[in-house]
């Protein structure tokens, strides 16, 4: 973790920049995320979860959840919060715990390739995974905001410099759906792209 940029090693940090970046919005992302929560949800794992919006809301709510970072950092101001957070690889995983509700916000293109793997990983723990995802990425642009997002782009696996486009994540969407059979649909397509996929395994 000592190549992790800076913003990844200070939560406050992280929120001003995650801030700078969504213009104001950033927490808005989680609350989109739980408005597709139905009143039946008991369980939620939320990978690579960064921040505990989502976590504080479950808390509020009596729904177990349970977080998965690779953060040291982040994993300590949560489980200090007393949430159930996990510092772990999710590539190592064999498997997740069951839940209602599987999450991953904003994180999806660390994985791009092994990406089969995560949806698996998902698909096996979950019937519905809510993705949202940016499409629209400052790293790539000239000015203040994209020198911004470049050099804060290792959250502890090196600089990465993958992103997706709307384009590119739903020929990904599709690929996953023909090959795990599920089905999903597009909530918007903003900045970040946020869809809910559900599947019949569980």
């Amino acid at each position: 973790m000592s190549n992790t940029s800076l913003i990844y090693k200070n939560i406050k940090l992280y929120r001003i920049l995650m801030n700078l970046l969504y213009f104001g919005k950033y927490k808005k992302r989680f609350n989109d995320i739980i408005k597709l929560f139905n009143t039946k949800i008991t369980s939620v794992n939320e990978l690579c979860f960064g921040d505990i919006y989502v976590a504080n809301f479950c808390k509020k709510n009596n729904i177990k959840w349970a977080g998965f970072d690779i953060n040291e950092d982040f994993i300590d101001y949560a489980t200090k919060k007393g949430y159930n957070a996990k510092c772990q690889d999710i590539m190592k995983l064999d498997n997740l715990p069951k839940a209602d509700i599987c999450i991953i916000a904003g994180s999806l293109y660390h994985f791009y390739d092994n990406v089969e793997q995560v949806f698996k990983l998902m698909l096996n723990s979950s019937g519905t995974i809510i993705i949202s995802e940016p499409i629209k990425n400052f790293s790539s642009s000239t000015g203040i905001l994209g020198k911004i997002a470049r050099i804060s782009a290792n959250a502890g696996k090196g600089n990465e410099t993958f992103r997706y486009n709307k384009k590119s994540f739903i020929e990904l969407i599709k690929n996953m759906k023909n090959k795990f059979n599920f089905d999903y649909r597009i909530i918007y397509e903003k900045k970040d792209i946020l869809i809910i996929i559900e599947n019949d395994r569980n």
